[in-house]
């Protein structure tokens, strides 16, 4: 398994993360090993040295959103394995392939466990909005597995997080819209 940078967290400051919370505090954080960025993949440690959870690091008040609860490589299996579960649900409750609407929210952060993106489709687009540098890195990994998921039935992704991630990251380099379309 690849070599995460890892946050250790104060003693303990772990029950929260073993509660399922999805957020890591900048002041429950002792000490960090690596030289982790904005939107590394970070692991985090209880004190007494025990795996808690994985997520993306950035700096802030909140400095590790969580993805997941088990020690994983994060690749594009696993962001398409949280996309389908997502799908399925919205599915197993009646918002996909509805008569009355083809709007709903197939990803909505934390409550999906993809923490700061969303995803909305609209008929045959969907719209992604990145909330944190973890989950825009990895958006052509989101858009991939979008497309492979819903077939046809999505013809092209639009993503609107341009403005969101300069006031999250003060990067002004963010195109105002990116499209991708089925081919």
């Amino acid at each position: 398994m690849k070599e995460f940078s890892k946050i250790i967290l104060k003693h303990s400051k772990d029950e929260v993360v073993r509660r399922f919370h999805p957020w890591i505090f900048s002041g429950a954080i002792k000490a960090i090993t690596g030289n982790p960025q904005d939107g590394d993949v970070v692991e985090i440690y209880s004190d007494n040295q025990q795996y808690l959870a994985t997520g993306h690091y950035q700096t802030g008040s909140i400095a590790v959103k969580i993805f997941s609860y088990c020690q994983v490589v994060p690749d594009y299996s696993f962001w398409k394995s949280k996309i389908q579960a997502a799908y399925d649900l919205r599915k197993k409750i009646g918002l996909v392939d509805r008569d009355q609407t083809n709007v709903y929210r197939l990803i909505f952060t934390e409550g999906d466990g993809m923490p700061g993106l969303i995803v909305d489709i609209y008929g045959q687009t969907a719209v992604l909005q990145s909330h944190s540098m973890g989950m825009h890195n990895i958006k052509n990994h989101i858009c991939n597995a979008i497309m492979e998921i819903y077939g046809d039935k999505i013809q092209a992704i639009f993503d609107k997080s341009a403005d969101t991630m300069q006031k999250m990251t003060g990067i002004k380099h963010f195109r105002s819209i990116s499209f991708w379309q089925q081919n």
